[in-house]
């Protein structure tokens, strides 16, 4: 298992507000096109309401009194569709605590996968990691306790829907959790 520092390695032109994103970090050192991570307590700030969320989150980060920060390295905001009409929103952390807002801890041990391409290919890239799934289980030394045959996903967007038609590229990470 390894960590892997999700921030995009490039430097963002004047017209971006993301930086470009770089599929190769999230590539083992074996050759496989995917790569398996594990977090220790990663601390995730859960807004509500995915439209204005991210937004709404990162000003109530900045905002607080505590001293709240973005993660300088490995920021992400990841999603979990939990169903159709409902998604969870998670945006990294540096600190414990943000005023008037709930954190979370993840933990864990993650398959990692980068898709390109257009949203609408979600289902399939889904099904793809299922099956991907049990080889890496297999494979892997990780104890993977009892999931129920229950997949859990999430989503990372590496760039915004601007950034990713200027870079001509659109990326989405699947995690699923081992």
């Amino acid at each position: 298992m390894s960590s892997v520092h999700t921030n995009n390695t490039g430097t963002k032109n004047n017209d971006a507000c993301c930086c470009p994103f770089d599929p190769s970090l999230w590539r083992d050192d074996e050759g496989n096109d995917y790569k398996l991570i594990h977090w220790d307590d990663k601390t995730l700030h859960v807004p509500l309401n995915f439209g204005g969320a991210v937004s709404r989150a990162l000003d109530k980060i900045n905002k607080s009194q505590n001293n709240a920060q973005l993660p300088k390295e490995e920021f992400m905001i990841l999603s979990d569709c939990v169903s159709p009409w409902y998604t969870n929103v998670y945006v990294s952390v540096a600190t414990e605590t943000v005023d008037n807002a709930t954190i979370e801890k993840m933990s864990g041990d993650f398959l990692g996968k980068v898709f390109e391409g257009e949203y609408s290919n979600m289902g399939k890239w889904v099904k793809e990691v299922e099956k991907l799934l049990p080889i890496v289980r297999n494979a892997s030394n990780v104890n993977i306790g009892n999931n129920n045959g229950v997949n859990k996903f999430y989503f990372y967007y590496p760039t915004c829907p601007k950034c990713a038609k200027k870079y001509g590229q659109n990326y989405v990470v699947i995690l699923a959790a081992l």
